[in-house]
Order: C-alpha cells, then structure tokens, then sequence
C-alpha cells in the first residue's frame, strides 16, 4: 500500500501528464479548424465533390481523433506506449487530413502525395514505437508480477504459497521415483524480545539478515521460504533425514556464530530446527509438515536452540 506522500506525487504526476496530454489533443483540434480557415481562405474549391470519399475520410479522421484522445487520456504508465501512439496517431490524422482537404479543394497532386505520405511514414513509425515499448513493458510487468507473487515482500525469499507448490512437486516425485526428501522448519528463537528490546525495524533486518544467510548456504535445487513471521522452511529434494539433519546442524551452528551489528551493539540469537522426512505412506504433504512441526515444538520443548526430528 502506498504512503501518504506517494499517493499526492503520484496523484500529482497524473495530474500533470493528463493536462499534457489534453494540451496536446487540443492542439489537433485548433489546428485542424485554423487549416480549414487557411483553406477556404486561399484554395478554391472543386466543382465536383465525391461525397462518398469525402464521408469516408471523415470516418477515418473521427476515428483516428478518438485514438488521440483515449491514448492522451490514459497517459498514466512510464513504458512511453501512451506518448509515442499518441503522437504516431496524430502525424496519422494530419495525413488523413490532407487527404480529406484534397477531396473539396483544388491541390498540386504532388504536393498532396509527398504531404501524406510524409506525415503517415512519420505517423506509423511512431506507432511501431510504442507498440514496442507496449511489448517489452508488458513483458516486465509479468516478470515483476510473478516476482511479486512467489516471493515474500520482506525477505526477498520464497513465500509459503509458492513454496508448498515446490513441495507439492517435490511430493509427485518421490511417488514417481520412491526416492525421499525432507523438510525442515525454522523458528528463530525469543524473537518477540528482541522486537520488544531492540524494536521491529531491528527484527525485520534480522529476518533479511538470516534469509540471505540460509540462501547462501544451500544447493540451488534446495528451496528456502518465509513460512510465516519469525519461522523459515527449507525443502531439500532428494535428501535422507540423517543428511537433513546435519544440514540443519550446520546451519544452526552458522546462525548460532554470527550476529547482526546494530550502531554499536551486536544481537545474537539462535534458531530452532525440525526435520521430518518423506515416507511412502504419506498421502499428502500435510503428513510432512505435520511432522516437522511437531520435531520443531520437541527442539523448543528442549531448549531451543537445537534440531530435532521426526521420521514417523
């Protein structure tokens, strides 16, 4: 959600760009009655109009102002489709301009080609611009959407949704290849005094602190989350409970020997571990987690501090 003064620069950038952008279509239109003024003022008119042609041009002229006025409208996003179509349509209207003139009044053909065909060069050029820069937009807002989605908004790891989708992968696989995987949940211990001590900004750099940690130690094809609040999860395909939990030994011990520097104080804090591991009577992964969960109470149960596990 955005703050306060988000909203006003972003409101007032709006604002901005919308009075541009009607600035820019007004233009059109004064110029459009100023060379119709200019044209009856100068030019004589022919003796014999085709109507039809004439109706025509005006369709597309009304049509293609439209594209002016609904492009500038929504001028809001910062890909440059809005500008670049906007300005294409409008080179686009002033050929189609001429054109519709040359249909009532009397014109040097050559002038009228090379005018409008100039104008609609210009015009589509623009336009294969910002589709362009539509189409490569778009394309980064899908990268930042699905970024947006899968990951947790604080940590930059993985969410729970996303997650459990990896699990749920993983599950189908050790089924297929009766080949097993383990889990491991995290809780980060007395966390709520070290927000009360230190505060939540403190707490929320501890929990990016130890998400990078976790993320730098681990294989590639091993997931870490943000399972929600102070606890993490570790998914770690195609790993036995025996090398899982010195997996989590290890990562206790490395959290257990660091600490995070705040000004000039240095915070220390430990983790809790628990460990489950896939079975072949599992009919789900809530069998998984249930069981890790319950090693992760028996690891607090004990101390803290600790890695517990659970293999049935």
């Amino acid at each position: 959600m955005r703050g306060v003064n988000e909203d006003v620069f972003y409101n007032r950038n709006l604002k901005n760009i919308n009075e541009k952008s009607f600035k820019i279509f007004s233009i059109v239109i004064y110029s459009s009655f100023i060379f119709i003024f200019i044209n009856f003022s100068f030019y004589t008119t022919k003796s014999s109009i085709n109507y039809f042609q004439l109706f025509a041009n005006a369709i597309l002229l009304l049509t293609t102002l439209y594209l002016i006025f609904i492009t500038q409208k929504h001028s809001t996003n910062k890909s440059g489709f809005y500008y670049y179509t906007s300005i294409g349509f409008s080179f686009a209207y002033y050929g189609l301009f001429v054109i519709a003139l040359d249909t009532i009044f009397v014109y040097p053909k050559e002038v009228v080609n090379i005018s409008s065909k100039l104008l609609f060069v210009c015009g589509y050029s623009l336009l294969a611009i910002g589709v362009t820069k539509w189409i490569r937009y778009n394309e980064n807002r899908q990268d930042e959407l699905s970024y947006q989605a899968n990951t947790d908004e604080l940590t930059g790891i993985l969410n729970r949704r996303s997650f459990t989708r990896y699990l749920e992968h993983a599950f189908k696989n050790a089924k297929i290849r009766s080949e097993p995987f383990s889990l491991i949940i995290i809780d980060i211990d007395f966390f709520k005094d070290i927000n009360d001590t230190y505060g939540h900004m403190v707490g929320d750099e501890i929990l990016k602190s130890l998400s990078q940690l976790m993320e730098s130690s681990f294989r590639t094809s091993d997931k870490v989350c943000r399972w929600g609040g102070e606890e993490f999860a570790i998914l770690l395909p195609s790993t036995g409970m025996n090398n899982a939990k010195n997996v989590a030994e290890k990562i206790r011990n490395k959290v257990e020997n660091c600490s995070y520097q705040v000004k000039e104080k240095s915070i220390s804090y430990t983790i809790s571990l628990g460990v489950s591991e896939s079975l072949v009577i599992d009919e789900n992964i809530d069998k998984i987690i249930n069981r890790a969960d319950k090693a992760l109470y028996k690891a607090k149960d004990s101390g803290r501090n600790c890695v517990k596990a659970i293999r049935t």
